[in-house]
């Protein structure tokens, strides 16, 4: 009985750590991302549509691609991660490393597998993404900027896939919001990384602070924040021309943009300014995340009805 026990708690503990090792919150937010997108930017669909065989298999694509570079990733870091957050690490752990190998490789064939039921332009853009993802985790994530870069087309490209995946979906909605998570993404990647540096210059790695060190990157940070902010505001003055919606929703989107959005993103700026230590990076990222998810909901202004 003693053994059985132990076996349960055994399973439902390998069970929870693979759920962290492919970061579900992370995922959760992709696929809500992507059913936000979908439903919102494409004018002439309802909500049946987000229930179709077609847009589920994207979403399993997505998951499945997501989830295989989450694993490689973990797998690439376990001695970085020793250091910077040796309680999370799981590859080694509860999870074998051959194990992690198995998955990034089954996770990754069959979202191409799935994405090929779709169409052949889909199916590419998700091997194009799984093989960045990889080189992202073997050659360049503590790399000079390109890391970070690599991550926020990643992100971009959750909302991008939906151009070649719908031909009905609104291209100029797709493409800002696009331009809007590689910002965002970029800014929120450049400060995690100033947030570990401790950790990461006792593995070599190569990112803009170690490079450039905490003033320099900050004053980089501050720039590209600026420019976020500059591209927002030009944003929500176009919306009205490229979205097509009438005057109160324009309205809605314009004050939603600006008290949610734009506001926060000031602050971080501020912020910025001032922060020197691991606890004010770690505050900043938590606030960047927070300007992403509510300028991705904003969504909703897109669609009238």
């Amino acid at each position: 009985m003693g053994l059985q026990k132990l076996a349960t708690n055994s399973f439902f503990k390998s069970l929870f750590d693979f759920w962290k090792l492919i970061r579900y919150k992370n995922i959760l937010i992709i696929s809500s991302t992507q059913c936000f997108s979908y439903y919102f930017l494409s004018p002439n669909i309802g909500l049946e549509n987000l229930f179709s065989s077609r847009f589920i298999l994207l979403l399993c694509s997505t998951f499945l691609s997501a989830a295989a570079g989450y694993i490689i990733n973990d797998y690439m870091d376990v001695k970085l991660d020793m250091v910077n957050k040796p309680q999370s690490v799981i590859i080694g752990k509860t999870i074998s490393r051959r194990w992690a190998i198995l998955l990034h490789s089954g996770f990754n064939v069959l979202a191409f597998v799935l994405a090929w039921q779709i169409s052949y332009r889909v199916a590419i853009l998700v091997f194009v993404c799984s093989l960045l993802l990889w080189m992202y985790s073997q050659y360049f994530k503590k790399s000079y900027l390109l890391g970070n870069l690599l991550v926020a087309v990643m992100t971009a490209s959750t909302i991008f896939i939906l151009i070649p995946f719908d031909e009905k979906a609104n291209v100029l909605g797709c493409l800002a919001y696009s331009v809007f998570a590689f910002f965002s993404n970029l800014i929120r990647e450049i400060i995690k990384d100033t947030e570990d540096i401790k950790g990461d210059s006792k593995f070599n790695a190569n990112t803009l602070p170690i490079k450039l060190g905490i003033k320099h990157t900050k004053q980089i940070l501050f720039y590209l924040q600026l420019c976020f902010i500059l591209m927002c505001l030009s944003f929500t003055i176009l919306f009205p021309t490229i979205s097509n919606v009438g005057p109160v929703a324009s309205f809605q989107f314009i004050s939603y943009i600006s008290l949610l959005v734009i506001i926060p993103s000031i602050y971080l700026l501020f912020k910025l300014w001032n922060a020197d230590t691991k606890k004010h990076f770690t505050h900043l990222s938590f606030i960047a995340k927070i300007i992403m998810l509510l300028g991705i909901f904003s969504m909703i202004f897109w669609k009238t009805y």
